[in-house]
Formats: C-alpha cells, sequence, structure tokens
C-alpha cells in the first residue's frame, strides 16, 4: 500500500483511546458498515458489513463497556501509528472500497486512517481487518437484537 499525508511522531497508548468509529463504504457512498464504540459503553450501529445486507436502519444504544474494551485491545501500534494517513491498494480490482477508522482519544482529540481498496484485490492490512471483525463481533448479539425489536415494532403497526 501506498501511504499519504503527515505521519504523526506523537506517541499514543491504546489505553488513551476512548472512542472509536469503524466506517465501511462501497462505491464511495453505500455503506456497509458504521459502527461508532465509547469507553461508556455507547454503540452506534448500522449494516452489516455484507453487501446483501438490506438493512441499513442506525440503532443508537448503549451496552456494556466491555464492548468497547475487547475492541479496543484489538487496537496494534501500527494502527494507531497510521492514524492521520490513507492508504490505498497499488492494484484496485472490482468495485472501490475504503474502511475508515477514527479514534479519540481521551483529551478529546481525534485522528483517522483510510484504507482504499476493491472488492476483488487485497484488502486493508491484517491488524486493521482485526479491529473490523472485532468490532462487528462484538457488537453482533447486541445488533441482532435491536433488529428483532424493530421488526417486532414493525409488525406491531401493522
Amino acid at each position: 500500500m501506498t501511504g499519504s499525508t503527515e505521519h504523526s511522531t506523537d506517541a499514543r497508548k491504546v489505553a488513551d483511546v476512548q472512542a472509536m468509529l469503524v466506517d465501511l463504504k462501497i462505491n464511495e457512498n453505500t455503506s456497509l458498515l458504521f459502527i461508532l464504540l465509547g469507553a461508556d459503553g455507547s454503540i452506534n450501529r448500522s449494516g452489516s458489513g455484507s453487501l446483501r445486507n438490506k438493512n441499513n436502519d442506525l440503532f443508537i444504544g448503549k451496552a456494556t463497556p466491555a464492548i468497547f474494551e475487547r475492541v479496543r485491545s484489538q487496537l496494534t501500534e501500527e494502527v494507531l501509528q497510521n492514524l492521520g494517513m490513507s492508504f490505498r491498494r497499488e492494484i484496485v480490482r472490482g468495485a472501490p472500497c475504503s474502511v475508515k477508522l477514527i479514534v479519540q482519544f481521551k483529551d478529546g482529540t481525534s485522528k483517522a486512517s483510510e484504507y482504499l481498496y476493491g472488492t476483488e484485490s487485497v484488502g486493508p492490512p491484517t491488524d486493521v481487518v482485526g479491529v473490523v471483525t472485532a468490532a462487528v463481533r462484538e457488537t453482533e448479539e447486541w445488533y441482532q437484537q435491536q433488529l428483532r425489536m424493530a421488526q417486532a415494532a414493525d409488525e406491531h403497526r401493522h
């Protein structure tokens, strides 16, 4: 991957992270996955990350802060060092995709990194995929519960 933008030299620690956002898009504007997690247990989630996903509702709520802790534990030093940068695969095949990772620190500052690739080419680095996968895995039970409640509310209205 080729990188651009300035590289921050200030050392940040995983323990300083108080919120994380994962945004996976295809064709620039179609959001496949949006997850925002806070250290206080707050969750915002839309989508499953799959092209087959038909539900784009955004669910907002709170769960145990342990969910955030488990996702935050997947952050690596390299992921933190790459904040503030944008990466694009040399060869992009298929529909254009992007994964944006935004991290907010306890001092209120935030930094983002973005990884651009194609549906039929190599995706983001393994440690970034690990963060995205953990965010999906750790919020999945909560997300499915929200989907069931929304479906029940829809059925009740009709």
